[in-house]
């Protein structure tokens, strides 16, 4: 065997040895490429597995709010029938109690309704209570004047207004022909009124009510407030 025949026989080795490898590379590059797909498949499979289950968990949510909401209307409308059978309402007018019944279940408690009927009640046997003049808080200009006690603090009232002019520290007083916010606190809660002068007020209670009118005052920067108890029966 020559240098020729010798050198040959190498190379055709070394391409044998380098044909393995790639053969070798590309079954392990197969290999892999077929595992990355079935474990892609698997996730796939699987989150679609998940979204089927929580949609079909949101379905059955959906569907026990529905019933949830429907027991709750349905528990206000006995709630309701009851009271108005309670109060002996049935034979009654039957706009009236309907529309009693119809509040009932829209979440109006029973006290709202007896305040908003005793508000609008005719009240007979009024008498005089208080008769102030209150200073009007503004952006400009509030005190110890803008804040009213009554009745022993059973009553606070304050008054807020807009000035003539904004931002003119010469004239901070409020203007009267704009709108006034009127704040009454007493025991039990608290009423906001925000209107024009004069203003009409009427807090109810059990069986009498306090009637508040504001009006102008000839005192700059003041209104007057005027306070009645009014007897319901």
């Amino acid at each position: 065997m020559d240098f020729f025949e010798t050198r040959e026989k190498y190379r055709r080795k070394e391409y044998r040895i380098y044909i393995n490898i790639v053969i070798r590379i590309s079954v392990i590059g197969l290999v892999l490429w077929l595992g990355w797909q079935w474990g892609n498949y698997d996730q796939k499979n699987l989150y679609e597995n998940i979204n089927n289950e929580l949609d079909k968990s949101q379905a059955q949510l959906n569907q026990l709010n529905q019933e949830i909401a429907s027991l709750e209307q349905l528990n206000k409308k006995l709630a309701a029938g009851n009271i108005i059978s309670d109060l002996g309402l049935e034979d009654s007018d039957k706009i009236l109690s309907n529309s009693i019944k119809f509040l009932l279940e829209s979440d109006v408690s029973l006290e709202q309704i007896r305040q908003s009927l005793l508000a609008i009640s005719s009240p007979i046997n009024c008498r005089s209570l208080a008769d102030n003049k209150l200073a009007v808080a503004t952006e400009l200009y509030t005190g110890s004047e803008s804040s009213l006690s009554l009745f022993q603090g059973g009553l606070l009232v304050h008054v807020h207004g807009a000035p003539f002019s904004q931002g003119n520290k010469n004239n901070p007083w409020f203007d009267p022909e704009q709108d006034i916010e009127v704040r009454l606190a007493y025991l039990g809660g608290q009423k906001i009124v925000k209107g024009s002068l004069p203003l009409d007020i009427v807090i109810p209670a059990e069986t009498w009510l306090l009637k508040a009118r504001i009006t102008k005052s000839n005192l700059r920067g003041y209104v007057r407030i005027m306070f009645e108890q009014c007897s319901l029966r």
